[in-house]
């Protein structure tokens, strides 16, 4: 019905790349790889029907390429994640219809949304016509950090709702204040079922 969105990123995992038999270049390579992407899968979701569409570039060339069916959106959404704010935050400000960045703390998400919102100023465009979303993790306690998130915990701590429903009802109401427009809720495996039933009861309340 019109809800498909498509999100990009650069990646960041090394030992993922490897699975795939992917050679995993430098971060200044891969932000490259991402904005041309973008440009050609911009024009790929987004021409007529019948339309096709030629390309060249760096990394990729499409001659008379077409992507069908086409999205049911005139303008299918497009999604830029990370958190950098040199290259990843202005190729969002150009090219992308939302921003997601995960784990991060509202102090953070509402500095690195200071720091997009000045990139939009550099070329003219509105700030508020980019999406902005947060992907926070939840964990009733300690333990259940560490056993969904592992040698990651310590990373991802700041962006992770801990504790009992009201203090999850806390740090939302942060994040909202901070400018998320939408917090996705990224759990890691094994699932903890008891901070599921918490970060429910958090929404309910608010």
């Amino acid at each position: 019905g019109g809800r498909c969105e498509f999100g990009l990123g650069a990646g960041w995992a090394g030992f993922e790349f490897d699975a795939y038999g992917m050679e995993f270049h430098r971060v200044g390579q891969r932000l490259d790889v991402m904005e041309e992407s973008l440009r050609f899968i911009q024009a790929l979701l987004r021409h007529e029907p019948g339309d096709r569409v030629s390309f060249v570039g760096e990394h990729f060339s499409l001659h008379n390429a077409a992507c069908e069916p086409i999205p049911i959106q005139t303008a299918l959404p497009i999604w830029v994640g990370g958190g950098g704010e040199r290259r990843t935050l202005k190729i969002c400000a150009e090219l992308a219809d939302g921003w997601n960045v995960p784990f991060v703390s509202p102090e953070t998400f509402a500095s690195k949304r200071d720091v997009l919102a000045s990139h939009c100023a550099e070329i003219g465009r509105n700030p508020q016509e980019i999406a902005c979303s947060i992907n926070v993790g939840c964990a009733r306690d300690e333990a259940s950090l560490q056993r969904q998130f592992g040698m990651t915990a310590d990373f991802v701590r700041p962006g992770v709702l801990v504790g009992s429903t009201a203090q999850m009802v806390e740090q939302l109401g942060r994040y909202v204040e901070a400018g998320a427009q939408q917090i996705n809720l990224a759990m890691r495996a094994p699932f903890e079922l008891g901070a599921l039933d918490a970060i429910s009861d958090a929404i309910a309340s608010l």
